[in-house]
């Protein structure tokens, strides 16, 4: 036993060491090294790099540390397979990537003694360019922007903090030898390319950028816009507003006018050259309006326009519609913000903590701070320390470090009253919105609850609406356009993997040039089936799924499809002071198939397999009956298939704060001890194939994480509420006559 062990010893050693480069031959010392520490280990990694080889990321490295080792022939090749990957999802991206190196390698091939450099550059930049597609050509100044600040302090990092007993790891090897190479080909290359590029651009496009129009109550907008020269003109408009600030969004108002539109980016109040606060989703109603009156007069335009966007940009296309502007005669919202209490800042009801990090990323400067979005760990730590010390949900602002005037003004609106109403249309407003609507999301989708709501509303209050809906397996940035194959550890099936960008021009154009439908639509409501590899078209979101299956909660642990005594109980119990789950939770995947689900503060109710498959298409309901002994609490649902192989497929998702159950708009405390009701609704909507064999499995629980409000139950302002209002444990009794109703469609 001890010589296989010392053996096995030895083979992690080796295993270990051959994950690291040493340096001893070149013995670093600091910075000043850098370009001697970077031929190094780009030339060892070229043999000894092979981890994922064949894929997107293996090439991308690849071809990279090959420009250092001045093999250019080899990085030209590997430089193709990564394109050749790419083409299959992005055919525009794959013939714009990397042609910032691979310019520069050619014309170092043609001018290696740097003799006539600048002049060859230029030849072999056009020769590129004119190769590439229009929208290819559009996304192609993303390629020539870098940071040389900020990429030399990396570099200088990665030096200091990894570079030990005279090694690096494999991994940091090549994040340096990433880092150096535009660094490098940047320095020589990238202020000469820009300027070329935005000389090509102008035989092209027209672009007025920093618009400013001063709106009826002294508000400043900010608008850049972008006309094809080559197109017909007047033309009609297509709209984004943004939040989002960003020099790099005139690129989308390229690829706008490469299919012969006017792209017109509007900068929300506040954000880029305008002098406002920044009050996000406030102004969106009224500014819009004035932003399309000062479209409608220009000489470019024909009058009509269009808007498209996703997230933030697809909620304000309903905050559009709110007052429709005549001149708006179509609109595609992408995964929009049900903004409230739908599904942000709050989901029914419950706030969510994401809203303050949200609000740094938006209201932090007049562009758009990425950095801070991006720093998972400062934000992880600041939900952390806010859960463990238990302070009140409204200092999370401040726990974050600095307090945030916006989100305290959330906090003060936990029903949905008329700060949310004036934001989007309510109710009857639905009824005068009569132009065309295409609305996408995903069964993933973080805001398919908003995007559904509206849905469900314009055709609630107005029985003509002309409203198409695509959903299939995607999740926020898959409804936008960026569909993913892998998805959490979900391999959607291929016939998922469609071209939205082509859909929705050829609606903009059936819309706004009398042009045919696009074909894709066969039907208002279009949805794919996981695990069947077809998409489903139907008339109507209630013409899904007429049959249900009704599971009921038995004190056994048992979805039974049998009633039994409603006088017996599931019992829960919860101490909201305990805080050492705190790092779980945090670490927590949250994938869509796992091998394991999380459990704890849950309890778990399992079908007998079943005997045969169906479909599950639509929204899962039912009422739980329960007790508690506080005046509220924060329940969950989580409904999975188990699988014949034992793996956990996440279905659907749902969250409620009691008190508001019946009526968002109003909060009505519970009475302790009391048997009261909760009627599940506002979920989220899926459809799959479940096999035979499987088993449905609903996690039921109370909330308590780091990223949403905890609810203690005292009746007070939850956003008020801190750990000692805790008190004594939660215990929640779930009846036997609860139950769950799945939606389906046997085979």
């Amino acid at each position: 036993m001890k010589k296989f062990f010392f053996i096995y010893f030895v083979f992690c050693l080796q295993f270990a060491f051959c994950q690291k480069i040493s340096l001893r031959e070149i013995a670093p010392k600091n910075v000043a090294n850098t370009e001697n520490i970077v031929k190094y280990l780009a030339s060892q990694l070229k043999d000894r790099y092979m981890k994922n080889k064949a894929t997107g990321t293996y090439y991308d490295d690849i071809f990279r540390i090959n420009i250092i080792n001045e093999n250019y022939n080899l990085s030209l090749s590997q430089l193709d397979s990564l394109r050749n990957i790419t083409m299959r999802n992005n055919s525009v991206t794959a013939g714009a990537m990397g042609s910032q190196f691979e310019i520069y390698i050619n014309t170092i091939k043609r001018a290696p003694n740097k003799n006539n450099f600048d002049k060859i550059y230029e030849e072999e930049f056009k020769k590129k360019y004119e190769k590439l597609p229009l929208k290819s050509q559009i996304i192609l100044s993303q390629y020539f922007t870098y940071d040389p600040i900020a990429l030399k302090k990396d570099i200088s990092e990665i030096i200091t903090s990894n570079i030990k007993h005279d090694s690096i790891d494999i991994s940091d090897a090549i994040k340096l030898c990433r880092k150096y190479n535009i660094y490098d080909v940047g320095n020589k290359t990238f202020k000469l390319g820009a300027q070329l590029l935005k000389n090509f651009e102008k035989e092209v496009f027209t672009i007025y950028d920093s618009i400013k129009v001063t709106t009826k109550d002294n508000g400043i907008l900010t608008l850049s816009v972008v006309v094809n020269n080559k197109a017909p003109k007047p033309q009609s408009t297509i709209l984004l507003n943004t939040i989002y600030s960003d020099l790099k969004n005139i690129n989308e108002a390229k690829k706008l006018a490469s299919d012969n539109y006017a792209g017109v980016i509007l900068n929300t109040r506040g954000k880029y050259l305008s002098n406002n606060s920044i009050e996000p989703f406030e102004h969106e109603v009224e500014d819009i309006n004035e932003a399309i009156n000062w479209i409608i007069k220009q000489p470019w335009s024909n009058g009509k326009v269009g808007m498209i966007g996703g997230s933030y940009l697809g909620f304000s296309q309903w905050a559009a519609t709110k007052k429709l502007h005549s001149a708006l005669k179509t609109i595609i919202p992408q995964a929009a913000v049900g903004i409230g209490t739908e599904d942000f800042p709050m989901n029914n009801n419950i706030f969510t903590s994401y809203a303050i990090r949200w609000l740094n990323y938006v209201v932090n400067s007049k562009m758009t701070d990425y950095a801070d979005f991006s720093d998972v760990k400062k934000w992880n730590s600041t939900y952390k320390q806010w859960y463990i010390t238990g302070k009140p949900f409204r200092q999370l602002d401040s726990i974050s470090g600095k307090s945030n005037i916006i989100f305290q003004r959330w906090l003060n609106h936990p029903s949905f009253d008329d700060y949310w109403k004036n934001m989007i249309p309510y109710k009857k407003d639905f009824s005068n919105i009569n132009i065309p609507v295409l609305t996408i999301t995903g069964y993933f989708d973080a805001d398919q609850l908003g995007a559904l709501y509206y849905l469900k509303n314009h055709y609630k209050y107005n029985k003509n609406a002309d409203h198409y809906l695509i959903i299939g397996p995607y999740d926020h940035s898959g409804a936008q356009g960026y569909i993913k194959n892998e998805l959490k550890g979900y391999t959607i099936d291929s016939v998922a993997n469609i071209d939205f960008n082509t859909i929705w021009i050829e609606w903009f154009d059936y819309i706004l040039k009398n042009g045919k439908k696009p074909s894709f639509l066969k039907n208002k409501i279009n949805y794919q089936v996981m695990g069947t590899n077809q998409w489903k078209n139907v008339n109507s979101l209630e013409n899904i799924s007429k049959n249900t299956l009704r599971f009921y909660l038995e004190n056994n642990g048992l979805l039974s499809d049998v009633k039994i005594s409603d006088k017996s109980f599931s019992l829960l119990k919860v101490d909201l002071k305990d805080r050492s789950d705190a790092d779980e939770l945090l670490e927590l995947k949250n994938e869509i198939v796992e091998n394991k689900i999380y459990t704890k503060n849950s309890l778990i109710f399992t079908t007998n397999p079943l005997d045969k498959s169906f479909e599950l298409s639509g929204n899962f309901s039912g009422k739980f009956k329960f007790s508690i002994n506080k005046k509220d609490v924060d329940v969950y649902v989580y409904l999975y298939e188990l699988m014949p192989d034992g793996k956990y497929f996440l279905l659907s998702s749902y969250m409620d704060r009691a008190s508001y159950n019946k009526n968002n708009e109003k909060r009505n405390l519970l009475t302790p001890n009391k048997k009261e009701t909760i009627s599940i609704s506002n979920n989220k909507f899926i459809s799959k194939k479940i096999e035979k064999g499987s088993k449905l499995v609903a996690i039921v629980g109370v909330m308590k994480t780091p990223y949403y409000q905890i609810n203690y139950g005292s009746g007070k302002d939850v956003s008020d509420e801190t750990i000692l209002d805790a008190k004594e444990p939660l215990e929640i009794k779930f009846y036997n006559d609860s139950y769950i109703d799945v939606p389906v469609i046997k085979e």
